[in-house]
């Protein structure tokens, strides 16, 4: 079938970025077999304006969209957390194609109150939204017409050529690359990972990019790096009144990092808090809850090398096995259009509809 991908292609910045979630989704759907049209919705209404504003190019961004759904006339829009094409337009395109079937996947945290807030604009006029968070809080998201579901963060065999949990001569032991923002807990493992690991295992070879001084690593040197580590430490912001559990903000959720960490076979170190032995099994992962336990654990690890390569291989398959690319294309657009599922996934399939309060 023929597939409208609209979301950011981060073509400004020049193939620094060409391992993030929609690449993968995108290449999901033509390995699959789709015909795909990829349309980059902040790059259309950067060049859309006179001065090279995505602002200003936002009406032109929109009406360029239309053009593409008469040009195209896709089966199927997917739409990536957007924030550029309106509802109204989505309404138009259906005027255009009555048969289309839209939805949306959102991978940004739902703790995060404007994230909530972009993820639900569109629920109304989508078939169905999927979200990288679980559980019942997905209700809150959905439309009057549209439905929610869990995905899971892809692994993508094309991008993810690391086999770190095969060898014992990486340089570095801890990987992690990412910003610390303002408002996170001061004693959350994210932003104290780097002090404690110096303080009490003083031994162990860090690589930590983006924070502490550290400038941000992207694109090839990114990839490198992942690939000189041992273990990746998976550690999501997360705001201090986000409740972990099911029904809570955090269930299941993780930023994409889970999958470039196990679809390069490092051993993947998480947060209790986010419950994901439940998704992938504590033989794939490592969760940790407090300071102390962290640091015993990662002490094990860097100091048990045949421990550290089990469970990192264990993730490793799994990930290649049952979360990557072309799974998670395919759940999306099997739940979309009412299909059979055609693999039992590893995930929860179940969907959430719009809470009715009397």
């Amino acid at each position: 079938m023929r597939i409208l991908h609209a979301s950011h292609t981060h073509l400004k910045s020049l193939g620094a970025r060409n391992y993030f979630l929609p690449v993968r989704i995108n290449n999901g759907f033509i390995r699959n077999n789709h015909e795909v049209y990829w349309f980059s919705d902040r790059d259309v209404a950067r060049y859309s304006s006179l001065f090279h504003s995505r602002s200003t190019g936002v009406g032109a961004c929109n009406r360029k969209f239309l053009d593409v759904c008469r040009n195209f006339e896709p089966d199927v829009i997917a739409l990536s957390s957007q924030d550029i094409l309106k509802p109204e337009t989505l309404i138009d395109a259906r005027r255009i194609l009555p048969n289309v079937a839209i939805f949306q996947y959102y991978i940004d945290p739902l703790f995060d109150a404007s994230n909530f807030r972009n993820a639900g604009s569109k629920a109304d006029v989508v078939d169905w939204s999927f979200a990288t968070t679980a559980g019942p809080i997905l209700s809150r998201i959905a439309g009057s017409r549209s439905k929610v579901a869990f995905i899971p963060n892809p692994v993508d065999s094309s991008i993810d050529v690391h086999r770190c949990h095969e060898r014992t001569d990486q340089p570095h032991d801890v990987f992690f690359a990412g910003h610390i923002s303002k408002w996170l807990h001061p004693d959350d493992l994210r932003g104290r990972a780097h002090e404690l690991i110096q303080e009490r295992i003083p031994g162990a070879r860090c690589a930590f990019y983006g924070h502490g001084g550290n400038p941000s690593l992207f694109g090839a040197a990114f990839m490198r790096a992942l690939g000189e580590a041992k273990i990746g430490l998976n550690f999501s912001q997360r705001n201090a009144d986000a409740k972990p559990g099911p029904g809570g903000e955090l269930y299941l959720y993780s930023s994409d990092r889970i999958g470039l960490y196990q679809g390069n076979g490092l051993l993947v170190f998480t947060t209790k808090s986010f419950s994901l032995s439940e998704l992938y099994g504590d033989d794939a992962i490592v969760e940790v809850e407090g300071a102390d336990d962290f640091i015993d654990k990662l002490r094990y690890y860097v100091e048990n090398e045949s421990a550290r390569q089990q469970v990192a291989r264990t993730g490793y398959e799994l990930g290649h096995r049952e979360f990557n690319e072309r799974l998670v294309s395919q759940y999306m657009i099997e739940a979309t259009l009412g299909l059979p599922f055609s693999h039992p996934y590893r995930w929860p399939t179940e969907s959430h509809g719009k809470l009715i309060t009397k």
